[in-house]
């Protein structure tokens, strides 16, 4: 047990995660060259164990499928607190009895409570209802979180005394880490695209997608299959007692591309093309490389899948499903859905991306109206200037019905999500937000006002001691 201590208690563990990491940065910065951000993301730092390619140093197809363990983003950062938790707790240990500890206790307590709070949202309004309350309403939390840094620097100061402020630091870059922790494993990142006159109850999941099934023949509701992509694997057979057919999977693109005409590409040829149906009849797309996370664009999967006769086993039609084909996908405008009817059933089917329903925290549903889209561009150019969005948002169960405006570095919070200004569609008549909920997003700033006070008490104090000395 001591061997296992003072090997944790070492600055050497300490310096050489803090170089894995930054190893990790690079060789994750590296891998961006050919693939998503998310990709790395999920490779790189959001695992225990990183992969890395060695393709990422060199082009040789020697290397091309060969790939190393090193240690991943969760990890390290684990290493790196367990590291600076058990360093301070044999460094900083209290000493202080009666009223002091329990002047302390008392206040270290209040504290955390209050923490707890800012990062929680207690006490804060769940809507901005005017442009300037937002930004009033964010000041507001930093100011508490800054009486909480305070606070619990006072507590610090009766356990501690006067190293009070290297404690209260330490605990900044803990909770930091902490933060990031949480973050990684729950922040969620989605899109809302609403067009002019439009209410929209969902968000669209961003790295995650599904084929719906929507089955229009009754004139009063549509009845939808949702089959998640991650079930869709080629050479599988997916039978659901929701569809009246099963669905093979020949294929999976990681990436496809944009879809043309048929009729529009020179010298095409159906001899080694599959006869599909629908949408694939028309247009064509083909496999392409995975977008790097330096394009700035998104990869568009796609499928190729049958219809098959649940008991002969017949095949019923095959089709390609891209996401290019889904209206709601980087800003366009197409909506192209696969069609089949069986008997008196009607489908429209789609591959999108996965979709989550809005709904507040005290479980109501709510939805967000585009009233106006305003594009202003830099004058003479094609270059955006400024865009807003003029919504409305609408949540009868909890009697919200209000018009607000979302436009650049300034986003609607509402029930744990935050809807920034992200993109517009082509014809500038409909608005495209990134929709975030982060439920620790207030961690990273109340750390940094707690490093601040601890940091700044320290600095005070050493230049005292300094005068003391005659140093100065």
């Amino acid at each position: 047990m001591k061997t296992f201590l003072r090997y944790f208690l070492s600055l050497k563990l300490t310096v050489t995660l803090l170089s894995l990491s930054m190893i990790l940065v690079f060789c994750g910065t590296l891998a961006q060259v050919d693939k998503g951000i998310w990709t790395v993301m999920e490779q790189y730092f959001r695992t225990w164990i990183a992969w890395i390619d060695l393709s990422i140093f060199t082009k040789s197809e020697s290397v091309a499928s060969v790939s190393l363990p090193f240690p991943g983003g969760f990890l390290i950062g684990s290493l790196l607190s367990l590291n600076l938790l058990i360093v301070h707790a044999k460094t900083f240990r209290i000493f202080v009895r009666g009223k002091r500890l329990i002047i302390g206790s008392i206040l270290l307590f209040s504290g955390l409570i209050l923490t707890a709070g800012v990062i929680l949202g207690w006490g804060s309004a769940p809507v901005a209802t005017t442009e300037s309350d937002a930004f009033w309403r964010v000041l507001f939390r930093l100011g508490r979180g800054t009486l909480a840094a305070v606070i619990l620097f006072i507590a610090c100061y009766f356990l501690y005394k006067k190293r009070a402020g290297m404690v209260l630091l330490h605990a900044g870059i803990l909770m930091l880490l902490i933060g990031e922790f949480f973050t990684a494993l729950f922040a969620v990142e989605s899109t809302m695209t609403v067009r002019e006159g439009q209410a929209i109850n969902f968000i669209d999941r961003s790295q995650r997608f599904e084929i719906a099934f929507i089955e229009t023949s009754n004139p009063n509701f549509d009845r939808v299959t949702i089959i998640p992509a991650k079930m869709l694997k080629p050479g599988k057979e997916i039978k659901s007692d929701q569809l009246p057919f099963s669905i093979y999977v020949h294929s999976m693109f990681a990436n496809s591309s944009q879809p043309q005409l048929i009729t529009n590409i020179n010298g095409f040829s159906t001899d080694n093309y599959p006869n599909y149906k629908s949408v694939g009849e028309k247009f064509f797309v083909a496999p392409i490389r995975e977008v790097s996370g330096a394009s700035g664009e998104r990869n568009a999967p796609a499928f190729d899948i049958e219809l098959l006769d649940k008991s002969s086993g017949d095949s019923l039609g095959r089709f390609m499903l891209s996401l290019w084909f889904y209206p709601n996908f980087v800003n366009q405008i197409w909506d192209l859905p696969n069609e089949y009817s069986l008997d008196s059933e009607k489908f429209k089917f789609y591959l999108r991306n996965e979709r989550e329903f809005t709904e507040s925290i005290s479980g109501n549903p709510y939805s967000i109206e585009l009233l106006d889209f305003v594009h202003d561009k830099y004058e003479g150019t094609q270059t955006p200037k400024d865009f807003t969005s003029k919504i409305r948002l609408i949540n009868e169960g909890d009697e919200v019905d209000r018009e607000l405006k979302i436009w650049m570095n300034n986003p609607l919070r509402y029930s744990k999500r935050t809807f920034y200004q992200s993109g517009f569609l082509p014809d500038d008549k409909g608005t495209v937000l990134q929709v975030v909920r982060n439920d620790s997003w207030m961690i990273p700033y109340l750390s940094c006002m707690i490093v601040f006070v601890g940091m700044g008490a320290q600095f005070i104090w050493s230049m005292g001691r300094a005068k003391k000395k005659g140093s100065l």
